[in-house]
C-alpha cells in the first residue's frame, strides 16, 4: 500500500473530469491523506474562481456530490495533528501556501502527490505527479 499526501491541485483535477486522477483517488493500492487546509482551499476556489466554475459544467449540487465522494477516500487531518511540523515545512516548501501539505508529509513520513512542478524544487519531501504515480503503480 502506497501512502501519499494529496495536494489540492489533484483534487481539482479529479473534480473537473472522470479521469485517471479521479480513478487513482479510488485506487485500493493507495492510502491518501490531506490536511484539513485542503477543505478550506477547495471551498475558497469554488466560491471565487469563475473560471473553475465554468470548467466544472455542473450544478453546485453535482459538484458537492463529487467532492463528498472524493473526500470520502482521503483521510483528513486537523492541524492539531501536524502543527509541530509547520515551521519546518515552511522552511523547505517552495510555496508557503503548500506548507500544510509538507507538514503532514513530514509527520506521516510519506510523499506528496501533486502536479505542481515548483514543489519538486526541494530535496526533503518526495513529490510524485500523476504520470509518475501511474508508472509506479504499473510496475
Amino acid at each position: 500500500m502506497l501512502e501519499l499526501i494529496v495536494d489540492a491541485n489533484i483534487l481539482f483535477s479529479a473534480l473537473l473530469a472522470k479521469s485517471a486522477t479521479r480513478a487513482l483517488i479510488f485506487n485500493s493500492q493507495l492510502k491518501l491523506y490531506s490536511p484539513e487546509y485542503l477543505l478550506s482551499e477547495l471551498d475558497e476556489h469554488l466560491k471565487s474562481d469563475n473560471e473553475l466554475k465554468e470548467k466544472l459544467k455542473q450544478t453546485n449540487e453535482e459538484t458537492n456530490a463529487v467532492i463528498h465522494e472524493l473526500i470520502h477516500n482521503i483521510n483528513i487531518f486537523p492541524i492539531s495533528e501536524y502543527a509541530i511540523f509547520v515551521k519546518r515545512a515552511i522552511e523547505i516548501c517552495p510555496d508557503e501556501y503548500d506548507a500544510p501539505y509538507f507538514a503532514l508529509a513530514l509527520k506521516l513520513k510519506c510523499q506528496l502527490w501533486s502536479n505542481d512542478k515548483r514543489l519538486k524544487k526541494q530535496q526533503i519531501i518526495g513529490v510524485l505527479n500523476t504520470s509518475e504515480l501511474i508508472s509506479l503503480l504499473n510496475q
